[in-house]
Formats: structure tokens, C-alpha cells, sequence
């Protein structure tokens, strides 16, 4: 998770796509089309040239599953995948 705050007091949330050397690639909540946002000398600059303060967010504590696996919380056990047995 990330947030973005704009000069102009705007605030949004994202989920980083990317993160490369001097470039960060990130889903914005409630948009279409992913933004990207630059490291250019020591700040970060959308791209519309506006400077911007990343601040990267942990992503709360996953809920306990109560045992089962992930797989077994998503699909009900008759659409579960059959073992394949081994044969050598």
C-alpha cells in the first residue's frame, strides 16, 4: 500500500505495480490507468510535474484461515482439484 500527497493538500491510495531504481508504478484507488512517479533529484515528481511525498503503508495482518490452507478457503471441496497420483 501507498499514499500520495499532493502539494495541494490531495491525498490518494494505491498498491505499487512497480518499483524500480527511480521509478514507482502504482494502482490508484477508484482510477482506471496506473500512475508513475519519478526520483528526480531527491524527490519524487508525478507525471504531471507536480512534486510528490510517497509514504509506503504495511498492509494490515492477513485474517487467520483456522487451520485450512488458502486454497481450501477459496474453492468449496467439490470444486477442489483431485490429487494426481504418481506412478514412477
Amino acid at each position: 500500500m501507498i499514499r500520495i500527497y499532493y502539494n495541494n493538500g490531495r491525498v490518494l491510495q494505491g498498491v505499487v505495480l512497480a518499483f524500480g531504481d527511480r521509478l514507482v508504478r502504482v494502482a490508484i484507488k477508484d482510477s482506471d490507468d496506473a500512475a508513475e512517479f519519478r526520483l528526480v533529484n531527491r524527490v519524487w515528481v508525478s507525471e504531471d510535474c507536480e512534486v510528490v511525498r510517497l509514504d509506503f503503508v504495511e498492509p494490515p495482518a492477513p485474517l487467520e484461515c483456522g487451520g485450512a490452507g488458502l486454497l481450501e478457503t477459496l474453492f468449496p471441496s467439490e470444486l477442489r482439484p483431485l490429487p494426481v497420483p504418481r506412478v514412477m
